[in-house]
């Protein structure tokens, strides 16, 4: 009796031990635009703010699955709705997966998304200061659309990047700080974390380096991912 005991306790340790390892996997899933797709300033995939916190994630040894086959470059707010919406299906591996499915699987989230909505206003000459503002808070009616439909499907930790100038001949500041400022906002409505990298690039000018280009460079990139990775951990490893 004592054996069988020992036995089953034995059993109760290890299943413990392996539930305790199991709840600290992360699946991660990445979503959004040409910065959620690495794209680089040379017009080539290079190792984006992704790559970086997946490789991180992984030499944590707590890597369960990484997913950004729904990023898209050129991708706008109403394209990732419309995809979440229409449960888009994509082949990951051998097997397929679907949107909503992925978002409810999904430990840990990170969005680039909205920079091509706005990237069409900066190219039109006849816009006015007030034209750009009031587009601005049009964009973050979309954002807040966009943010409550994937929480309806993720309840884990989201991670938003900010947005940043790349356009160097141009004081577009303002504006993106003004972005920022309503975006930030947004995400804390639905307790999602927000990223600034503005700034990053302000003082690092060297990580837009084309004038034809608004993609960072692969050291841009590194940059942005410390930034996400410092946040990843506050809402992946908290105590």
């Amino acid at each position: 009796m004592k054996k069988i005991l020992i036995f089953v306790f034995v059993l109760i340790i290890i299943f413990l031990i392996y539930l305790s390892t199991m709840d600290k996997k992360v699946y991660y899933l990445a979503v959004g635009d040409s910065l959620a797709t690495s794209e680089g300033s040379n017009g080539f995939r290079v190792k984006g703010y992704t790559d970086y916190l997946k490789d991180y994630l992984d030499s944590k040894n707590v890597l369960e699955k990484y997913v950004n086959d729904f990023a898209k470059s050129g991708y706008r707010i109403y394209d990732l709705i419309n995809d979440i919406e229409n449960n888009k299906k994509v082949k990951n591996g051998k097997e397929y997966i679907t949107l909503k499915n992925s978002l409810v699987k999904a430990d840990l989230v990170t969005i680039s998304i909205g920079a091509n909505d706005l990237l069409d206003k900066f190219n039109s000459e006849y816009l006015s200061e007030a034209d750009i503002y009031n587009y601005i808070d049009e964009m973050s009616n979309d954002l807040d659309k966009l943010l409550k439909l994937i929480r309806q499907y993720c309840k884990e930790d989201i991670v938003m990047v900010g947005y940043y100038n790349p356009f160097k001949n141009l004081n577009l500041d303002k504006y993106i700080s003004y972005l920022n400022d309503k975006y930030s906002d947004v995400a804390l409505e639905y307790d999602i974390s927000y990223v600034r990298i503005d700034d990053i690039f302000k003082s690092h000018p060297e990580y837009l380096p084309s004038d034809d280009n608004i993609h960072p460079t692969q050291e841009g990139y590194k940059a942005i991912s410390k930034e996400v990775i410092s946040m990843s951990e506050k809402k992946l490893f908290e105590t």
